[in-house]
């Protein structure tokens, strides 16, 4: 009985699992067919703070590679 519901749940588990895997294929195609240039792609990352950008605390020296 426990061997049975154990099997059945991770059957269930590995489905929506492979669901979420195609979902997530799905949407970086999706994202890469609109961002096909490098200016929008860098736009994009600067809004989300993924590459440098103006921050409070800049080091002189150093300064953040935009």
């Amino acid at each position: 009985m426990n061997i049975e519901l154990l099997y059945i749940i991770s059957i269930i588990f590995l489905f929506l699992l492979i669901l979420y895997i195609i979902k997530q294929i799905k949407l970086a195609r999706e994202i890469s067919l609109k961002d096909t240039t490098l200016e929008n792609i860098e736009e994009k990352l600067k809004k989300h703070k993924l590459i440098g950008g103006r921050h409070k605390r800049t080091n002189k020296k150093n300064p953040p590679i935009v």
